[in-house]
């Protein structure tokens, strides 16, 4: 039977299960390891989400944008399960963004948690199940259409940088470190000066901004970065670009980031504002 409750702030789905697994002896560790034949509190972690009249739990997400999520897993006593590695159903349009894609873990750390995330997919409802052994829970995504946004479709530019070649990077960790494999017509386009259309998301409270990001889709969320960070392109602009809410012409030099240690994988220098 499904239950939810808040803590600190973030809302938990949690599948509780009743106890068939053996009790913890005196000689374990204190961090228990995970047994497959063993049932946890398995529980589904994210910033948003409600129940729905079905009593399933649904969070909302625009079209493109990502979703952050995290399994915490502990014994029915209350501890962390290190070290497990559960399994992920994605049914939908969306992409999972399993663990080793944005954090370098795998399994769940010492504090019995493991992040993962999604990017929505076309407009729909999803459906995510994490599962381990006997353990298992489920969250929906309700995917909304960009044009809740209510605000224009950036233009596709016939020569210069395509949104659609920039997202086709993939984003991996390997023994740690952050690694991309950018795709080969962006690879041809590393030093030249291009030109892109895009969303700008202020990083001050400026009019005019120097230093900021461009993103693909409109976003509604500052915490949020449509697409991920193959959906962002970081602009260094000497003169300052007046801060717009409609989508904007940039022309500069792009550069490929190829020791990526702040998330961001592509950047725009001595950017500037072309009028249309």
């Amino acid at each position: 039977m499904e239950h939810s409750l808040v803590k600190c702030g973030i809302l938990v789905l949690m599948l509780a299960v009743s106890s068939t697994g053996l009790s913890q002896t005196a000689d374990q560790l204190d961090i228990p390891l995970p047994v497959q034949s063993k049932v946890y509190q398995f529980e589904i972690l994210s910033n948003s989400g409600y129940t729905d009249q079905e009593g399933r739990r649904v969070i909302d997400v625009i079209e493109g944008y990502q979703v952050d999520l995290a399994l915490s897993v502990e014994t029915e006593s209350g501890q962390p399960v290190s070290g497990l590695q559960p399994e992920f159903d994605l049914e939908g349009s969306g992409t999972l963004i399993g663990p080793g894609k944005s954090t370098p873990l795998t399994r769940t750390n010492e504090s019995g948690i493991l992040e993962f995330g999604i990017t929505a997919g076309k407009k729909g409802m999803d459906k995510m199940t994490v599962s381990f052994g006997k353990n298992e829970a489920t969250v929906y995504f309700n995917i909304i259409s960009l044009q809740i946004n209510d605000q224009p479709d950036a233009p596709t530019l016939e020569s210069g940088l395509a949104w659609s070649e920039l997202m086709e990077a993939k984003l991996d960790y390997v023994d740690g470190e952050l690694e991309v494999s950018y795709p080969e017509p962006i690879q041809e386009q590393d030093g030249e000066i291009l030109e892109i259309w895009g969303f700008m998301m202020p990083l001050t409270a400026d009019v005019e901004q120097t230093h900021f990001l461009v993103t693909s889709s409109p976003p509604f969320c500052f915490f949020h970065i449509p697409g991920g960070p193959a959906g962002v392109v970081e602009v260094f602009a000497d003169d300052g670009i007046e801060t717009s809410w409609d989508p904007v012409k940039l022309r500069g030099t792009f550069e490929l980031v190829k020791n990526a240690t702040t998330g961001v994988i592509y950047q725009l220098k001595d950017a500037e504002l072309i009028e249309e």
